[in-house]
């Protein structure tokens, strides 16, 4: 099976005051919302290159610590991604429990195929 068959993964585009929203659906509400702050292309390159290095480097070495605009966060692992809702309450226990928690290799499957679906989209602009 593929990672966007496991994940229930499906892209679509959602009209509100007449402007449209591109959307992602999967089984985690969490991994939905962290989509929400990569809008476009730039952004899912970024965060691909971010993951890229983190593979790339030993697995004993640190996590990378990625901060949305929204304020929610990703600890991305060699071979596990956290997401918490909230920077804050993370800084404030950095042992609490991560809302959700996937692959890093899974994770970015799903980052390079919302960036496709991004891309696609702006093409048909």
């Amino acid at each position: 099976m593929s990672i966007i068959t496991d994940y229930q993964i499906s892209f679509g585009i959602r009209k509100v005051h007449n402007k449209d929203f591109k959307l992602i659906s999967s089984i985690s509400p969490t991994l939905d919302s962290m989509f929400f702050e990569f809008r476009n292309v730039i952004d899912c390159d970024d965060l691909l290159e971010v993951i890229n290095l983190r593979i790339a480097n030993p697995p004993q070495s640190q996590d990378f610590l990625y901060t949305t605009q929204g304020l929610q966060m990703m600890k991305i692992g060699y071979s596990v991604t956290k997401m918490y809702h909230d920077v804050e309450e993370y800084e404030a226990n950095p042992n609490m429990r991560a809302n959700y928690t996937l692959p890093t290799a899974d994770f970015k499957e799903i980052v390079k195929a919302w960036r496709n679906f991004l891309n696609n989209e702006k093409e048909k602009a």
